[in-house]
């Protein structure tokens, strides 16, 4: 689709339903988000880790919300007094993923891996004891890292012969990393995790409060969902929210198509079959 026609669409889907803006898209600012207990929770625990240091994970089927869990809680720390390095792209060789953890952190990485753990050791010191700074290192699909990796990440952790913490580290990757975490040779940084989150998909209720939640901060406040098309969006998705947005916005296009002012469970069948033929 061209940006004029994708322009166009979204001009009519303004003027029809009376949106401000397209809801169900991903670019949502931290504090416009969709809260949960369970985003509440993690967010709190996420800040508690921070400040005790140490090791944590997040386990979350695709689509339930790492990426937006973590991007709130990123945004949520202060620049004046954290160091953050963020790491997604993981399926490279594992000096390849300390010389990003290096840059990440504002360092030159050295070419052998000796040398890298090193100098990254030294700086992560001197950010805590020196520029009294909180070095957190968030790494993203974390259930694609090598295993050796896994392994050898602890000895990030490890200061003072293992008797302080100066880094907070947070996995976050699909169910598979926990399942990763349960082998033999990981067990030493399984061991040292202090904080396990598990995220989960919505419950029906909180399908039919999170359309209506996307709904308003488009603009629009009137009910759009009937209950059996909430009913419908709930069983299709599952209340994975990926799902729910893809399902949702197909949905407004057919009825946007069809002129329906309402959309109801033949509209959402009609949506699941273009989202999953």
């Amino acid at each position: 689709m061209g940006d004029d026609t994708q322009q166009r669409l979204e001009a009519r889907l303004r003027a029809f339903f009376g949106f401000k803006a397209i809801p169900f898209a991903k670019d949502l600012e931290p504090d416009q988000l969709f809260r949960t207990d369970v985003l509440d929770q993690a967010l709190d625990r996420l800040r508690y880790l921070v400040d005790r240091r140490g090791a944590g994970a997040i386990f979350g089927a695709p689509g339930t919300g790492k990426s937006t869990l973590l991007r709130t809680f990123l945004d949520s720390l202060g620049k004046s007094t954290h160091a953050v390095c963020y790491l997604t792209h993981t399926t490279c060789a594992t000096l390849d993923l300390y010389r990003d953890i290096a840059r990440g952190f504002a360092l030159q990485p050295s070419f052998r891996k000796a040398d890298v753990m090193r100098d990254l050791k030294d700086r992560l010191l001197k950010l805590a004891r020196v520029q009294k700074l909180r070095p957190v290192l968030v790494i993203d699909e974390a259930h694609l890292l090598p295993s050796n990796f896994l392994d050898e990440i602890r000895l990030l952790t490890s200061f003072d012969e293992d008797s302080r913490d100066e880094l907070t580290v947070v996995l976050a990757g699909h169910p598979q990393l926990e399942s990763n975490l349960r082998l033999a040779v990981n067990e030493a940084l399984a061991q040292r995790l202090v904080m396990k989150i598990r995220l989960r998909s919505l419950h029906p209720k909180e399908v039919e409060a999170y359309l209506q939640f996307r709904l308003e901060r488009a603009g629009r406040t009137a009910k759009l969902f009937l209950p059996d098309a909430v009913e419908a969006v709930a069983r299709a998705s599952r209340g994975v929210p990926r799902l729910i947005d893809r399902i949702a916005e197909h949905a407004l296009l057919l009825a946007l198509r069809d002129r329906r002012k309402d959309i109801d469970a033949e509209v959402v069948t009609a949506a699941v079959d273009e989202v999953d033929p």
